[in-house]
């Protein structure tokens, strides 16, 4: 397996919010760096940061995390990621595939990118209780004389 770094960014303190609910679930691989896009940060600013992990994990893939696509964070990864084979870029993902991830492995970037987006979609559910109320009423019907 390739070692990929993982970089989690959004708007305001999403990502150090993540990085708080993962802590109290489990524990967080030294391969992610968690960055907030914090008030009154330039692009430029978060890019920086951005190439600085890359830079210091060169011999990695890497995978962005973004909260939002089309906001900040999700553009200057766009930018970086560019005509790059080792960096793929996700967004709008949820904490419960960041979550399952860290117990997976994946081969390449853009393989766990896909595996997120996938995950997020399954996990993502509406609570219904109609199938609880048809089932409590049908019961009701059909107990009319015993065993």
């Amino acid at each position: 397996m390739n070692k990929i770094e993982v970089i989690i960014s959004g708007h305001g303190k999403f990502a150090s919010g993540v990085q708080g609910a993962l802590k109290l679930l489990t524990k967080i691989p030294k391969t992610w760096h968690f960055c907030d896009f914090k008030e009154g940060m330039s692009d430029s600013d978060l890019k920086t940061i951005f190439e600085d992990i890359i830079k210091n994990n060169s011999n990695s893939e890497c995978l962005f995390f973004a909260d939002l696509v089309g906001g900040t964070p999700y553009k200057v990864a766009a930018t970086i990621a560019y005509g790059k084979k080792k960096i793929t870029v996700v967004a709008g993902c949820n904490l419960g595939s960041l979550l399952e991830a860290i117990y997976s492995n994946f081969s390449t970037a853009n393989e766990f990118g896909e595996a997120l987006v996938e995950i997020s979609k399954k996990g993502t559910k509406k609570l219904s209780f109609n199938a609880l109320y048809n089932t409590a009423t049908s019961s009701k019907s059909n107990t009319s004389g015993g065993i």
